[in-house]
């Protein structure tokens, strides 16, 4: 290990958390463009989303972009605060009347996920760790006593 740095057991699970959830997000993203964008389009039109059109692109690079930005551990926190944005959407605009069950429940999963991964970050095996430098240098605080 380089510097100071050191492997906490939760890095392990947020490594795991950041891999699964950019591979939902990459494959959905991916899904998106490969059906066409225009069904994309029309699918948030019928949701009743403003701006469907701009809103389905954002989405769907965020996804997609996102979900590899994720995997390769680039930009994790901003990458997490786009998708909770887009997991409280997709629960407000779509699913929140089918309720808990077999409605949301799944998205509420990825939220926390995200939420996890803005909250903790995930620095094993991440890009982020070539470019952002750690702030939090430990000082040593010593006490000496005065006769």
């Amino acid at each position: 290990m380089r510097g100071d740095y050191k492997l906490y057991k939760n890095e392990f699970g947020a490594l795991i958390i950041r891999i699964v959830l950019g591979s939902i997000f990459l494959i959905h993203g991916l899904a998106k463009f490969q059906e066409g964008i225009a069904e994309t389009i029309k699918r948030f039109e019928s949701y009743n989303i403003p701006y469907a059109d701009y809103v389905s692109f954002g989405v769907a690079g965020v996804e997609l972009i996102g979900g590899f930005f994720l995997i390769i551990g680039f930009s994790v926190r901003f990458v997490s605060a786009l998708l909770i944005i887009i997991m409280t959407g997709a629960i407000v605009f779509v699913k929140f009347d089918a309720g808990f069950l077999n409605g949301y429940e799944y998205d509420v999963a990825l939220l926390a996920m995200s939420c996890y991964l803005l909250f903790g970050g995930s620095r094993l095996l991440a890009l982020d760790k070539l470019f952002v430098r750690d702030t939090k240098k430990k000082s040593k605080v010593e006490f000496k006593r005065s006769y």
